[in-house]
């Protein structure tokens, strides 16, 4: 059964990019968007067709006759058009989880958010090289503005420092040898078909092993 069930996924060999949004493609990263915009004038289609298939763009009347409002020229109206033929495509440098926003973080299996806050008061605060430091607080010198001592004003501020790092193991490596490949794809089938659980086999993070972490799966062995 199993033997089956991994014959029908790998007789799909498509690529999770092409199909996807720029939304969608610029959190996944394993795939880049690639910018096509195509810009011109209306008035340069010579022909009903071209004009009308162009978005923004319409055939029409230009030039009206001064006889019975007959009309003198055709031409396309519209002003300038903008078409956006950009598209999702396999990225062939991925950035390392290091280089990640969180968004993108989280979309990746091989990497995990880190939240990292400070939380202070700027009143705690006794230098004035720190107090330049954060931007919520301001730092005012005896007799300055109003002020007959030293200290550093702006109430509570907070310091993000959440970073992105590679996980201690590898999601989906279910026999623990550090590599994605047909031993694990067998084995999570086992999982599905035992009814059996396992965080590592949970590829899409939904806590349930089925079929869906099988194809998942497939597809990051197939893209790396």
């Amino acid at each position: 059964m199993r033997y089956l069930i991994l014959t029908l996924l790998l007789s799909f060999s498509f690529s999770e990019c092409d199909n996807l949004s720029a939304l969608q493609c610029g959190t996944n990263t394993d795939c880049e968007w690639i910018e096509d915009v195509t810009t011109g004038s209306c008035s340069s289609f010579s022909n009903s067709q071209q004009c009308d298939s162009t978005p923004g763009c319409n055939w029409g009347c230009i030039q009206m006759g001064w006889w019975y409002n007959w009309c003198y020229t055709y031409g396309c109206e519209g002003g300038t058009y903008e078409i956006d033929n950009g598209y999702c495509q396999e990225n062939p440098n991925p950035p390392s989880c290091s280089e990640m926003s969180q968004i993108q973080c989280n979309n990746n299996s091989d990497c995990q958010w880190t939240e990292d806050i400070t939380i202070g008061n700027c009143d705690d605060i006794n230098n004035g090289s720190d107090c330049y430091a954060i931007d919520e607080c301001t730092w005012y010198s005896a007799g300055s503005y109003g002020y007959w001592y030293d200290n550093c004003y702006g109430g509570s501020y907070e310091i993000d420092t959440s970073y992105c790092e590679e996980y201690d193991f590898i999601q989906g490596d279910l026999n623990g040898d550090l590599t994605l490949n047909i031993l694990d794809v067998l084995l999570i089938i086992d999982i599905i078909l035992n009814q059996e659980s396992s965080d590592l086999a949970d590829i899409n993070g939904d806590e349930i092993v089925n079929i869906l972490d099988v194809i998942e799966l497939v597809e990051l062995i197939i893209n790396t």
